[in-house]
C-alpha cells in the first residue's frame, strides 16, 4: 500500500513536471516568435508536431500566429503546439519563381503549362498561358499606375502573383471544393486571401465568348488577344483584388469592409478608368452597368440613412447584392472624382489597413473610422446623392 502510494505520488510529480516542461516550451516559444515579430520581416521556421513551415511572421497572439509562406500562402498555427522557432535570415525571401513553377506543373500536371511575366506566373492549358499572362500583367500595371498617380501608398509584391485559368467548369470545381470554396452555377472565379490566388475556368473554351458578365457589370466590348467576354471580365475583376491585396492598399488580415473592397474593384473594372493617359472623360470612367443599376433598381426606392447601413456592415451585400455592389461603386466613384475627398480616401485606406489582424470590425468602430476620414456621415450622404443625381442627370443629355 506505501509503495502504491509513493509510486502514485511519482506520476503525479511526472505530470506536473510534464506540463510545466511543456509550457516552458510555450514559453520560448512564444518569445522568440514576439522577437521575431519586432524585428520586422525575418525568415523563420517553425517546428509543429508534424510539420514544418518557412516564411514571416504577419500576426501573433497568445493562442494564434499568422505566417505568410515563402509562395505567399497564409498559414495559422497554434502556438501550443509549436516546437520550435529557428531564424533563418534578416529578411523575408520568397521561393524562387523555379520553385513556383515546379510546384504549379507538379500540382496541376502535363496538360497544363505555366507562362510568366513581371510581376505573373500563369497557369492554364498548353497553348494558351501566354495569352492569359499578358493580360494580367497589363491590368497590374494599370491598376498600380492608378493608385500611384492619385497619391495612395503602394508596396511591392512579396511574392510572384499566381493565377489558375482552367479549361473547363469542371476542373474548376473540383478546384473549388479542394480549396473549401463552395463552388455553384454562377461562379466563374474568385481570388483567395488563403493562398493569395486568382482561380477562373474559360468560359467560352477557347476565347470565343462575347457574353457579358451581369456579375462584375463588364462589357463584352473588353477583351485582349482574343479573350473577351465572361472570361475577361472575371480576370479584370479578381485581379483588380489580388493586386490591390499585394501592393498594400488591402491587407490581407483581419477584416476589410466589403464596400471598399468591392467599390475599389468595380470602379476599376472599366477599360476607361484605367486607362494610363488619365484624359477619359467622366463618362468614360463610369461603370455602366453598375451605374445603371444603382440609378433604375435602387435610387428610387433607396431610403435615406442607408450609408450609415453600408459602411456599418457587409449585411447588404448577403440581402441584395446587385444593389450593394452598385452603392460601393458609386461612393468609390465619388471620392475619387474629388481631389479632396481622394486625399481622405487615401487616408482612411492606410488606417483600416493597419488595423492589423483584429478580426471583430464593429458597426460602431467601422463608422467612427469612416467618420474621422471623411467627416459626418450625413453629410456625406448628402453630397454622395447629390453627386450621384448631377452626374446621371449629365449622362442622359
Amino acid at each position: 500500500m506505501q509503495l502504491s502510494q509513493s509510486n502514485q505520488r511519482i506520476q503525479l510529480s511526472l505530470v506536473r513536471f510534464n506540463r510545466l516542461a511543456v509550457a516552458g516550451i510555450c514559453i520560448l516559444v512564444l518569445f522568440t516568435l514576439s522577437q521575431t515579430v519586432s524585428a520586422g520581416e525575418r525568415l523563420v521556421r517553425i517546428h509543429c508536431a508534424t510539420d514544418v513551415y518557412t516564411g514571416k511572421i504577419l500576426a501573433l497572439s497568445n493562442a494564434c500566429c499568422t505566417l505568410m509562406d515563402r509562395q505567399g500562402r497564409l498559414v495559422e498555427l497554434d502556438v501550443p503546439k509549436l516546437k520550435k522557432v529557428e531564424r533563418l535570415a534578416d529578411r523575408y525571401k520568397p521561393a524562387s519563381v523555379a520553385t513556383f513553377r515546379s510546384e504549379l506543373t507538379r500540382e496541376f500536371g502535363r496538360r497544363y503549362e505555366v507562362s510568366g511575366t513581371t510581376h505573373y506566373l500563369v497557369c492554364a492549358p498548353r497553348g494558351h498561358a501566354g495569352r492569359y499572362a499578358d493580360l494580367f500583367e497589363q491590368i497590374y500595371r494599370d491598376v498600380e499606375e492608378f493608385y500611384r498617380v492619385r497619391g495612395f501608398r503602394i508596396v511591392k509584391p512579396d511574392v510572384p502573383l499566381v493565377a489558375i485559368v482552367f479549361g473547363t467548369q469542371k476542373e474548376f470545381f473540383r478546384y473549388c471544393i479542394r480549396d473549401e470554396v463552395p463552388p455553384s452555377v454562377g461562379l466563374q472565379g474568385y481570388y483567395s486571401l488563403v493562398s493569395n490566388r486568382v482561380a477562373l475556368f474559360d468560359t467560352a473554351g477557347a476565347f470565343r465568348s462575347a457574353a457579358v458578365d451581369t456579375r462584375s457589370g463588364i462589357s463584352a466590348a473588353i477583351g485582349f488577344s482574343g479573350i473577351t467576354g465572361q472570361t475577361a471580365s472575371t480576370i479584370v475583376h479578381e485581379t483588380i483584388h489580388q493586386v490591390g491585396y499585394n501592393i498594400g492598399i488591402h491587407t490581407r488580415l483581419g477584416e476589410t469592409p466589403l464596400w471598399m473592397v468591392e467599390g475599389m474593384a468595380t470602379v476599376l473594372e472599366p477599360s476607361g478608368m484605367r486607362d494610363r493617359r488619365n484624359h477619359q472623360t467622366s463618362s468614360q470612367r463610369v461603370n455602366p452597368e453598375r451605374c445603371d443599376w444603382f440609378r433604375n433598381r435602387y435610387r428610387p426606392q433607396r431610403p435615406s440613412g442607408s450609408l450609415a447601413k453600408l459602411i456599418a456592415s457587409d449585411s447588404l451585400f448577403q440581402r441584395q447584392a446587385l444593389s450593394a455592389y452598385s452603392e460601393a461603386w458609386a461612393l468609390t466613384f465619388f471620392l475619387l472624382e474629388n481631389p479632396a475627398r481622394r486625399r481622405q480616401l487615401a487616408a482612411y485606406l492606410q488606417k483600416i489597413s493597419q488595423r492589423g489582424a483584429t478580426k471583430n470590425y464593429s458597426a460602431k468602430h467601422r463608422l467612427a473610422d469612416f467618420q474621422s476620414a471623411f467627416g459626418d456621415i450625413a453629410r456625406v450622404e448628402i453630397e454622395f446623392i447629390r453627386y450621384m443625381d448631377r452626374l446621371q442627370a449629365g449622362s442622359r443629355n
